[in-house]
Order: C-alpha cells, then sequence, then structure tokens
C-alpha cells in the first residue's frame, strides 16, 4: 500500500457519525464552521465522495452560516482531474461515446487464443475454472464476442477494474482467475493504446492524479488553493481515493467526516465498517466528538418517521412510538408510475407543495430511471435529473444519424426519417451539407435545418436542455473521429462509431451532472439522494426482485466462476465474518450464501437511504408484472413484508384501481375520458338486460363534461378525433380512414 512520510504540522481529525435519520447536510455545515475558526472561506476546499448534488450542498452550507462567499464544493474525481490537468494541460481525456468505439476497436482486433497465451505467460499463479481446460476457455471467450453485448459488458468490468488501478488480487500469494488475468492483459493492451495518443481515461483520473501530486511543482500549484480540506462523505473512500486524499492534504488541515452503516458504493469493492477505514488509513487522524457537529447542526429529524424507519432498515433500531408510511400497489410497472405521477398532483393540490419538493427514486441508474422519467413527462409533470439521458431516445440524435445514413447511400429509410422530421426535405438540400469535416458537416445540417430552433419551439425548456446536451455529444464525436489519427476520419467510420455510441449507451450511466436542472421532479437513484431531503419520497420498485435481487456483477461470467474471482474488480469472496463486519443488521443467520447475504444487506442499506431522504410522505412503490401480458409476477419486497410484519407499524395502502383517490394527471384524465364511452354505454346495457332501471342523467351529465372539455381551444385535435371515434366505435359504428 502507498505509505506517506511528513513532519506536517497541520491537523487532521475524523469525525465517525452513527447513522442518523437524516441526511448529513447540517453537520457538513457544523464541520466547515470549523474550519471557519482557523480560515476564511476561500481557503477551504469541500471534497465529496459522490459526484452530484455539490450546488445544492453549497448552498446549503452557504445559506446555514449565513456566508457571503459561497463555499467551493468539488467531488474528488473533479477535483484530481483539475490536478491532472495541472501536470499535463494538454492531456485529452476520453469522452464516454470515444471510449466505447476505441475499445470496441481494441476487442475486434483480439485474437483470444493469443490473449490466453499471453496471461498465462505473464501470471505466474492463474487459476482455470473447474473441468475448464485452455481450448474450452478459449472457445468460451470466442462464443462470448459474437453476443451483441459483449462490448458493452467487457468494458464495465475494465471501467471499474480502471477505476480501482487494475485487476489486483487481496494479496500477492492468491491465484488469478485465467479469465480476469485475460482482462488484464485487455485493459493494459487499451491503456497502452491510449497512452501512445496523449489520451487518458476518465475512470483513471484519481490513480493519475495521486502520481501527479508527487511532482513537487503540480503538488504547489494545487496546494496554493487551499489551507483547509473537508472531506465528506468518507465512508465511500476507496483505496486510491484514501491515498489521493492523502497526498492532497499534506501541508492542509483536514477534517473528514463518515458515517457507519451507510457506505454503499465502497462496500462494492471493500468490506469492513468506517472505523476499519479510519485505522488502517495512511492518515494519521485524530478522532473527533460526533456530539460536537450534532450540536452544532442543530436538531435533526430524529422524531420522523421516514427517518425511523431508515435507521430500522440500516441498523435494526426499532422505534420507541408508532411510524407510518404509505405502500402504493399497481399491476405494472408503467401503472406503477402513472399512480405516482397522479399522487404528486394531489399532493401538490392539497398543500403548498411544489414539484422540487417530490423525488422518485429507482434503485440504480439505467433503463429503469429513464422509463420512470419519460412516464412521468408524459403524464405532465416537469422533472430534473443528475444525468445524461441515453443517445438512442433523442428524436434530435436519431435525425443526426439519419443524416448521415442518408449521405453514405441515399437510404431510403433515413429519407423517410428526415421527410418526417423536415418539411420540404429533399436530397439536395442534404447534399448541400455535405462538404468539409464531418463536424462542420453536422453542424450546417444544425444550422441550414433549424434544428435547435425546431427543439427549443417543440419542447419544455428541460427537454431543450437535454436534446442540446446530446446535439453536442454527437457534434464532439465528429471533432474526435476528424482529429484522431486511431481511427479512419470518413463519414463510413464515423457512422459506424455512432451507431455503436447509440447501441452501447446507457442511460444516466456515464455523466453525473455537478448542477443538475432547477425545476421539477428530481427522478434519480438512490445514490443520488443519499445526502437530499424532499418532501415527499417516492421508491419506486421495492419488489423482491430489486431489494435485494440477486447481485450478478456482470453478465459475462457465471456467477460460481464470479465467487471464484480473487481478482475481480468487486467483492466476490465473502464468509459470514465479512458481513458481520460490514453489516450492522447482519445477525449471523442467512438463508443462502454468504455472498448473496453480503449483497443483500447492501440492498436494505440503500433502502434505508432512499427512505431517509424523506421529511414527511414516504411511498413503497411496487407492482405485480412488467406489462399486461401473462410476464412474471413480482413480488414486494421481503424488507416491505418485514416492515409492515412490526408491530410499530402502520401501512396505508393505496391504488388507484381500488382507492377513490381522483384523478389529477393528464395522461390519467385522457385514460378516463377515453374509457368512458364504453364504461357508461355497457352500464346502460346491462341495466336493460338485467330489467333495471339506467341512471340515464348521469351518463348525460359525464358526457357533457367531456364535451366541454373537448371545445377547450388548447386541446389537442388529435386527441379529440380520438374521443369521437371511441364513441363511435362504442355505438357499433364502421370507421373509415381517409
Amino acid at each position: 500500500m502507498y505509505q506517506m512520510v511528513t513532519d506536517n504540522p497541520s491537523t487532521e481529525k475524523f469525525y465517525a457519525l452513527d447513522f442518523l435519520p437524516s441526511p448529513l447536510a447540517d453537520q457538513f455545515a457544523a464541520a466547515y464552521k470549523e474550519l471557519l475558526e482557523d480560515h476564511n472561506s476561500r481557503e477551504i476546499l469541500v471534497l465529496k465522495r459522490i459526484p452530484c448534488n455539490l450546488d445544492a450542498l453549497a448552498d446549503h452550507i452557504q445559506n446555514t452560516l449565513g456566508l457571503m462567499i459561497r463555499p467551493d464544493v468539488q467531488s474528488l474525481p473533479q477535483h484530481a482531474s483539475h490536478v491532472v490537468e495541472l501536470n499535463d494541460p494538454d492531456i485529452d481525456r476520453l469522452a464516454y461515446e470515444q471510449r466505447i468505439e476505441l475499445l470496441g476497436d481494441v476487442i475486434e482486433s483480439t485474437d483470444w487464443e493469443t490473449l490466453i497465451d499471453e496471461a498465462t505467460t505473464r501470471f505466474d499463479n492463474v487459476r482455470w475454472p473447474d473441468n475448464y481446460q485452455r481450448a474450452d476457455v478459449i472457445e468460451f471467450l470466442q462464443i462470448a464476442s459474437e453476443q451483441d453485448s459483449f462490448g458493452r459488458d467487457v468494458g464495465q468490468v475494465l471501467l471499474e477494474a480502471t477505476r480501482q488501478g487494475g485487476f489486483s488480487p487481496p494479496n500477492d500469494d492468491a491465484e488469478r482467475h485465467i479469465l480476469t488475468a485475460a482482462l488484464a492483459c485487455l485493459n493494459d493492451l487499451f491503456h497502452d493504446r491510449l497512452d501512445s495518443h496523449g489520451l487518458v481515461e476518465r475512470a483513471n483520473i484519481v490513480p493519475r492524479a495521486t502520481d501527479a501530486l508527487q511532482d513537487d511543482t503540480t503538488y504547489s500549484h494545487a496546494a496554493s488553493e487551499f489551507k483547509a480540506i473537508l472531506a465528506l462523505e468518507f465512508e465511500e473512500y476507496t483505496v486510491n481515493d484514501r491515498q489521493y486524499l492523502a497526498q492532497l492534504a499534506n501541508d492542509a488541515d483536514l477534517i473528514a467526516i463518515g458515517e457507519r452503516n451507510a457506505s454503499i458504493q465502497r462496500v462494492k469493492t471493500e468490506p469492513g465498517e468506517l472505523d476499519d477505514l479510519r485505522d488502517g488509513c495512511v492518515i494519521d487522524f485524530d478522532l473527533g466528538d460526533p456530539a460536537i457537529l450534532d450540536e452544532a447542526g442543530g436538531a435533526y429529524r430524529s422524531d420522523t418517521d421516514p427517518g425511523q424507519i431508515a435507521s430500522y432498515l440500516a441498523t435494526g433500531t426499532e422505534p420507541m412510538d408508532s411510524v407510518s408510511a404509505v405502500h402504493l400497489h399497481e399491476s405494472t410497472f408503467r401503472d406503477q408510475i402513472s399512480a405516482v405521477a397522479n399522487e404528486v398532483e394531489y399532493l401538490r393540490h392539497g398543500t403548498d407543495a411544489e414539484y422540487g419538493d417530490f423525488a422518485v427514486v429507482v434503485n440504480d441508474l439505467g433503463d429503469r430511471l429513464s422509463e420512470a422519467r419519460r412516464h412521468l413527462r408524459a403524464a405532465g409533470l416537469p422533472t430534473k435529473t443528475v444525468g445524461a439521458p441515453a443517445l438512442a431516445e433523442d428524436p434530435a440524435v436519431t435525425e443526426l444519424y439519419a443524416f448521415v445514413q442518408f449521405l453514405l447511400n441515399r437510404d431510403t429509410e433515413a429519407e423517410s426519417w428526415l421527410t418526417a422530421r423536415l418539411e420540404g426535405f429533399s436530397p439536395d438540400f442534404a447534399e448541400a451539407c455535405n462538404t468539409g469535416p464531418i463536424e462542420h458537416r453536422l453542424n450546417r445540417w444544425i444550422v441550414n435545418t433549424d434544428l435547435k430552433e425546431r427543439i427549443a419551439a417543440g419542447k419544455s425548456h428541460i427537454e431543450m436542455q437535454e436534446q442540446f446536451q446530446n446535439i453536442e455529444r454527437v457534434t464532439d464525436l465528429a471533432r474526435f473521429i476528424d482529429q484522431t489519427t486511431l481511427l479512419d476520419s470518413d463519414l463510413p467510420t464515423f457512422k459506424h462509431v455512432l451507431e455503436r455510441a447509440i447501441r452501447f449507451d446507457a442511460a444516466y450511466t456515464h455523466t453525473i451532472e455537478t448542477s443538475p436542472q432547477m425545476y421539477g421532479v428530481t427522478v434519480t437513484d438512490i445514490q443520488g439522494i443519499k445526502h437530499e431531503a424532499y418532501n415527499t419520497v417516492f421508491l419506486l420498485g421495492v419488489v423482491d426482485d430489486e431489494y435485494p435481487g440477486g447481485e450478478r456483477l456482470t453478465p459475462l461470467f457465471p456467477k460460481p466462476w464470479l465467487m471464484d474471482m480473487p481478482d475481480y474488480p468487486a467483492l466476490t469472496e465473502v464468509d459470514d465474518d465479512t458481513v458481520d463486519a460490514t453489516y450492522g443488521t447482519f445477525t449471523g443467520e442467512r438463508s443462502t450464501s454468504a455472498f448473496d447475504a453480503y449483497y443483500h444487506h447492501r440492498e436494505r442499506r440503500k433502502l434505508a437511504l432512499g427512505a431517509r431522504a424523506a421529511t414527511d410522505h414516504l411511498y413503497f412503490c411496487t407492482y405485480d408484472s412488467q406489462d399486461n401480458g401473462l410476464g412474471r409476477a413480482y413480488n414486494p419486497s421481503r424488507y416491505l413484508y418485514r416492515l409492515k410484519d412490526q408491530d410499530w407499524s402502520v401501512f396505508n395502502d393505496l391504488s388507484m384501481e381500488s382507492d377513490d383517490r381522483p384523478i389529477q394527471t393528464r395522461e390519467k384524465v385522457a385514460e378516463y375520458i377515453l374509457d368512458q364511452p364504453w364504461g357508461e354505454l355497457e352500464g346502460i346495457v346491462n341495466a336493460a338486460h338485467t330489467g333495471q332501471t339506467a341512471e340515464i342523467e348521469d351518463t348525460e351529465e359525464v358526457f357533457g363534461v367531456i364535451q366541454g372539455l373537448l371545445s377547450e381551444d388548447d386541446v389537442d385535435p388529435v386527441f379529440a378525433d380520438a374521443v369521437a371515434s371511441q364513441f363511435a366505435i362504442a355505438r357499433g359504428e364502421v370507421m373509415h380512414s381517409d
């Protein structure tokens, strides 16, 4: 392990807080105030480990302490990137889309037999999977590499390994699994190629910055910008992060704050609790009194129901009094989100709450978050996120791809798309943009077709920002192709690169904004809400398939193989002592493997952090199936069952299907109106068949309200026609298309 020798007289204090039933923003402000006793705001650097909601934290510290100067709050990776640039101003960091293509190119040119031979030659102590020989492993890699997802899956594993400084077993004597040994060789091959062209992968920033700080000139420049450091979320600092902090704080006062039973990032790669990090750290900390921060931070929300539920989930501590929450259940995942949207509007109309007071939270970044955001917007709710939407979701990106495809071969499908998107499109119009570097061609199309103006005219401010951002991602990729010597700088290459970027681009996984949009319902994952507070929090998908679900780490390898890979870039070798040393909720009893138990407790902890973010209203949301078909059934999470079984818990069960909740969103109104012709007329027919008297006055009243609504000026004529069609079909009329 990296060691640092120094006679630095500066002070290093460590606050280890027990899990609190509210986020730690007030405690962070109190620690900042402590540093203000010897320093002014311009001399204090705040490093937050999870790189999101930085502006919100800076605002909270400034407002809480009444500061004239806004605190300098940065994420640790963000600051490390600054240090790397100080050391090498000409360094070129790979964008996510560029990495996809360059790594894909390396993978496609790899001979797996040669790679296995290199791995066995390079590493002396290699472990082979049970009952598998060299030929079997080579065949496995060859077959796997033919799958469309192989490049993405390999890329994710290499990304995690790079963040941790490579594929390294827990100790020098441990055997290396042949597959991780092969991936280590592949990763080195990829980075050698990047180094030879002056490129650096963003995941490699922290280790490079640590090395850069050993240069006296670089350290002098970096250290001149602060005299004190406040390191937040220390429970999430990995070995690389702790080494970077030690090097950076060599001549500065340092306060670090961590929280027990709260790590969700670090524990995926490194077991143990917060106190283990302090005891084994390269920094010689003095232990601070947590009561000082609690007292200075003011009264935290210890008596709120969500906070007490969170404490139970994180530590097993039971509340003294009864607590309540809501269990919202619907038939499908989409119905669940629609019900959430309706509940937001219901609460908004019944109180003075604003959209910014609500958060909709999924387990992890990815498709679920994207789907939730899309359905909430369809229901008429503005949303804000901390990531960049996937390229595949953006029609403006699809338009640029169609433009490139048309220029290449006059593709008829691309022409149809462009014709639908752009009134008056002609082949000559596209060819007029087809000169110069690829970036210039795209920019010429963007300007000549008024693409940004078209986006601005038909989208909300948030949607407009996101589409502008994605357009910039595409043009940046074109500039990279124009300038790099690693790939051919021509249109066919760019088309291939853009196609792969769209296909492999995972929603919200690669870009974390330090300044997300400021208006709308927050849609995020558990990590993004860790130290945030909202009046109302909806935890989506609290089903057993997600909390705890089954941690596969990667779809590349079978789970039994993963559990036999000590050098995999995540924790794979687990026993009961490991679980007990990491989670306060482990009782020593388990019904699964230690590996499963370890990651199950991690999911319980994530659920706790999501619950803690609510100040007033907490909703656990579940659903029966993914869609309305006969697909897989999903059961509520075992942790939700456990909560509902406690004597001290009171759950209000809510469902749009069975509860008399008024319809509030335009999506639900539209569904209701479209259902009315069938529902009302079916009631009349049933009454006639049974000899009863139909309440025709009620039906007339409903139809009259609908007619009045459809006559309003702002009603979409397409929707009005759809309602008219439903009435006609319900009456038995045959509809003819024009």
